[in-house]
């Protein structure tokens, strides 16, 4: 979470509503939300503006308490890490459920750290809801807002309170505002327990999403701002995407839409997967989604600590970079997510191929090059002789060239994969994929 804004989470018990408040301020569905207790278990957060005042909504797990459950300690912590960063907190309570122990326990925790909180008693849509509400005076809180999530009652009472407490901006906010923007966005993609959480975490420093060795722990895609050898980068944390026979529930379906949703939006994709395991049919899966948003990429080859001798892990390596075919542009880096060891030439790859995606190359010694394998050469094609006249490069991210011939009709992809080897044997573009389009004279 960015401490240049106002910063507002969302904490409750489970169930109460609080991923939906989330979504329906944020006027998107960010996070997800199903009739089910501890859907959210990482924290998600969002940039929100309201009446010209902007504020970062974080959304929480369920505060728990007791239980068996591996993951309880670790979600309470995650809340209790959004509670100490945030500047303000909307409490949110089920009123159809009336005033419960938990709930108070929250209150005296927010209470005991000093931190203001506003009281917000959701569902008060039904009969039960409006009746339940006065039990939370019992609280000793000045206001009890009374809201319905799904259906948007009382919200705009709240986030006017909200917007109230946020003090004046000044130019330094904005400008740092402006280059949060820019930054590099980064989804870390992959096939479920691979390390991706782990990874995000040994970055930020501090156990940002919750990492665990039960697949699909990471159900939400998580933003987390990281700083490396003074570059800074927005990472994006997503669900394990399995094959759709293989995804169970309906909250898997969402994370799994949510990670693909990521790719969409990232620069650069790190495929992350399990090195001693070698590359599966499914981590080729994920690597074709990235392929078809036409994203940067660079594979990451986790777990390089249980390669037993220096020849194991330059055989593997070899059949790794193989396997990824038509992505053999990809460097493939090993890591131990757990250490870091392998980040420094994880990141330099990171740095090349984001520069080779923005890559611009000059007309003129495009056109040189294209001389000997592309202007003296027939193009194949079932419509008989075919000729390509100029190529031009017509734009980046990613890099983008334009081959003008005399027809462009049923012109075979074996071709167009030569014309892009060809490019890159000249060029680079390591990291990055190369687009042709055809255009008519």
């Amino acid at each position: 979470m960015s401490r240049g804004e106002f910063t507002v989470a969302l904490v409750g018990r489970p169930n109460v509503g609080k991923s939906t408040l989330f979504n329906r301020v944020a006027r998107k569905r960010r996070a997800i939300t199903f009739d089910q207790p501890g859907i959210t278990r990482d924290l998600v957060a969002e940039p929100v503006e309201y009446d010209g005042r902007r504020f970062l909504l974080v959304d929480t797990g369920g505060y728990m308490t007791g239980g068996d459950d591996d993951l309880l300690p670790k979600i309470r912590g995650q809340v209790l890490r959004a509670i100490y960063e945030s500047d303000l907190v909307v409490f949110l309570v089920d009123a159809r459920d009336g005033l419960l122990p938990l709930d108070k326990e929250i209150a005296g925790m927010l209470r005991e750290r000093e931190k203001p909180f506003l009281l917000a008693a959701n569902k008060v849509d039904v009969k039960e809801g409006r009746e339940g509400v006065s039990q939370f005076h019992a609280l000793s809180v000045e206001r009890i807002f009374s809201v319905s999530s799904e259906h948007g009652t009382g919200v705009s009472d709240l986030l006017e309170e909200i917007v109230a407490r946020i003090p004046a901006r000044n130019g330094n906010v904005e400008e740092a505002d402006a280059r949060a923007a820019d930054l590099p966005r980064i989804a870390v993609v992959g096939r479920p327990n691979v390390g991706k959480s782990t990874m995000v975490n040994t970055l930020a420093g501090f156990e940002r999403v919750i990492a665990s060795e039960i697949p699909g722990t990471t159900r939400d895609s998580i933003d987390v701002l990281v700083e490396r050898d003074g570059r800074k980068y927005l990472l994006i944390d997503t669900a394990g995407i399995r094959a759709k026979r293989k995804t169970g529930d309906a909250v898997e379906i969402f994370s799994v839409m949510k990670s693909l949703e990521s790719i969409k939006r990232c620069d650069l994709a790190i495929l992350l997967i399990d090195g001693p395991g070698g590359l599966t049919h499914q981590d080729r899966q994920v690597l074709r989604y990235i392929l078809n948003e036409e994203r940067a990429v660079v594979v990451a080859a986790n777990k390089a600590d249980g390669w037993n001798t220096e020849e194991e892990r330059r055989k593997a390596m070899r059949a790794i970079q193989e396997g990824l075919e038509y992505a053999s542009f990809a460097p493939v880096v090993p890591t131990v997510a757990t250490s870091g060891k392998g980040f420094p030439l994880l990141f330099r790859k990171i740095e090349e191929a984001s520069a080779n995606f923005r890559l611009r190359v000059p007309t003129g010694p495009l056109n040189r090059m294209a001389q000997s394998f592309l202007y003296a050469v027939p193009i194949p094609s079932q419509q008989g002789r075919n000729r390509a006249f100029y190529i031009t490069q017509v734009g980046v991210a990613p890099p983008s060239f334009a081959v003008f011939v005399k027809d462009r009709r049923g012109i075979p992809e074996s071709f167009t994969r030569y014309l892009q080897n060809k490019i890159r044997d000249r060029f680079g573009f390591e990291g990055a994929p190369v687009r042709i389009v055809y255009r008519e004279r």
